[in-house]
């Protein structure tokens, strides 16, 4: 039977007013008084209560409080002891609860777990993060005009495995399950097979292979694995998720030949691909050669120009500066691309209202696609262009030729006119003179080629020269002084990786690491706008 408390009306008497006045504004200047002033009537107690009964059963703990622990949690990356603790003794957190009565004080970790289950099956974590952020930025003021974007990774608790440690970690994992739901199938599993893969003892176990060793060895775990997928392949244990996670292992890491002796073969290391399991214990976790493994994190924010404040001249100018706050975050496979997030992103902010009219992103957003995926979102995406092909090497590139505005070149970098251009449809051609060329001093620079003709030649398409447009722009002072502002959300990235705790994860799975980043996230609002509340308190 649910159980909501009214937290909306007043109280005839002040329950708090105990506290005296000293640390009754100290309560309401930290991030106890922001949640409780501006987030906890805008719980979604609502959703939550549609699991439980308005009549039967044993009556539930105040869904508010409830709900709220799950959130201050998060805002203070502590484990389940530590979060029942605090709603038990915490006085801030009694505060930001708004905890009045002695039963709501106290909650088990085995029901904080089973409120979490139930938030995630329901999926409001997504609620939570945009209902309550939206609530912050109405409540504040937030000017959702100019926002910034960028991408970061964290990865989940998992360790590093070996090509032999996935796929015995892989057969533990099936091992065990079968041994949970399906006893009469696991009596029929190989003793030797369950002494290397369950009980790890004796020889050839696999728990004491060295580094070394890891090579030569892994032909017989895959052969071990073949065996397992091949012997319940047609039994009820082939609907188990990690049979499921055992087939895909082994598919991924071998194949099955059609030599009698060695049926099985191990893949080259290349042809696995970066979409594979890197852990059994994390299926959704994924490889970036330059990233590293774990998830993609992608985070949009607000932010104010504000480095030059001058002398207030009166009171509204004397003013703080609102807080920047994230208004977008979203979880995926650490094999996306960026410029695949940036749709995603401006759909959702859309949708609430609060889309930018100006983004701010690093040249992992800045392609032609992602310019015109903000112009149908009616947002100016200012990103710069990615380096162009040859200039890290020292090659000269398009952006040292003159160009008229046609795109037509009409002077190279050494100063030579050509001597033929031509434009058509698709690309645009220009021929130099090879005596001229020949004497040049930049030949081996110059991107030049005169493979089959007489001439050397040039070729180029429109949209390069458009992507010579923007490089040349984005050295002028005007491109600077705009994009200055998007180094701010580096230090927004830091500071949700280590004070929010992203870092260092304790969970596992793309539903656990999205439930805390958006948490998270929300958490670092709070503390944002409770550290302006304290500043406007000082001005």
């Amino acid at each position: 039977m649910k159980r909501l408390r009214d937290h909306h009306s007043p109280e005839l008497f002040d329950p708090w007013e105990h506290l005296g006045p000293k640390r009754r504004r100290l309560l309401e200047l930290s991030w106890a008084g922001v949640f409780r002033e501006y987030l906890l009537a805008h719980l979604p107690v609502s959703e939550l209560a549609s699991g439980f009964s308005d009549r039967r059963g044993r009556p539930s703990k105040d869904l508010t409080v409830a709900l709220g622990a799950l959130i201050l949690q998060q805002l203070h990356d502590l484990t389940d002891q530590q979060t029942t603790e605090a709603v038990a003794l915490n006085l801030a957190w009694h505060y930001a609860l708004d905890i009045r009565h002695e039963p709501d004080a106290y909650l088990c970790e085995r029901t904080l777990r089973n409120y979490r289950n139930r938030l995630l099956e329901l999926g409001l974590d997504e609620v939570l993060f945009r209902g309550l952020t939206d609530q912050l930025i109405e409540k504040v003021g937030i000017d959702t005009t100019r926002q910034r974007l960028d991408s970061t990774t964290v990865q989940s608790a998992i360790r590093g495995l070996t090509r032999l440690g996935i796929l015995v970690e892989a057969a533990s994992k099936f091992l065990r399950e079968l041994k949970r739901k399906c006893p009469t199938e696991y009596s029929d599993v190989d003793s030797d097979m369950l002494r290397k893969y369950v009980e790890r003892t004796g020889d050839g176990c696999f728990a004491n292979t060295r580094p070394g060793e890891s090579k030569r060895r892994l032909p017989e775990a895959a052969q071990d694995v073949f065996l397992l997928v091949k012997q319940f392949q047609d039994s009820d244990a082939a609907a188990l998720e990690s049979y499921q996670l055992l087939h895909r292992v082994f598919h991924e890491q071998c194949e099955v030949t059609d030599d009698p002796d060695e049926p099985v073969a191990i893949r080259p290391p290349r042809s696995s691909g970066c979409d594979g399991v890197i852990s059994p214990a994390d299926p959704d976790a994924r490889y970036n050669k330059h990233k590293g493994t774990g998830y993609l994190v992608q985070i949009m924010e607000t932010f104010v120009e504000d480095d030059s404040p001058g002398e207030p001249v009166d009171d509204e100018e004397s003013r703080p500066s609102p807080p920047d706050l994230i208004t977008h975050v979203s979880v995926d496979p650490l094999t996306m691309h960026d410029q695949d997030a940036l749709a995603p992103a401006l759909d959702d902010t859309d949708s609430r209202h609060i889309s930018p009219q100006e983004l701010l992103a690093d040249s992992h957003y800045g392609s032609t696609e992602c310019l015109e995926t903000g112009e149908s979102h009616n947002v100016k995406i200012i990103s710069p262009a990615q380096t162009a092909k040859g200039a890290k090497q020292g090659k000269l590139t398009l952006e040292d030729y003159v160009l008229d505005d046609e795109g037509r070149v009409m002077r190279c970098p050494a100063g030579h006119a050509p001597v033929e251009t031509s434009v058509a449809d698709i690309r645009l051609q220009v021929l130099f003179d090879p005596i001229v060329c020949g004497a040049c001093a930049d030949k081996d620079r110059c991107p030049t080629a005169a493979v089959g003709r007489s001439s050397p030649r040039y070729q180029y398409t429109h949209e390069r020269v458009q992507y010579r447009a923007r490089r040349l722009h984005e050295t002028s002072d005007e491109f600077r002084d705009r994009y200055r502002w998007r180094a701010g959300v580096e230090a927004t990235m830091s500071r949700f990786k280590h004070q929010m705790g992203m870092a260092h994860l304790r969970i596992r799975g793309m539903k656990k690491v999205t439930f805390t980043a958006l948490l998270r996230a929300l958490g670092l609002n709070i503390h944002r706008v409770a550290a302006w509340k304290r500043a406007i308190a000082r001005a």
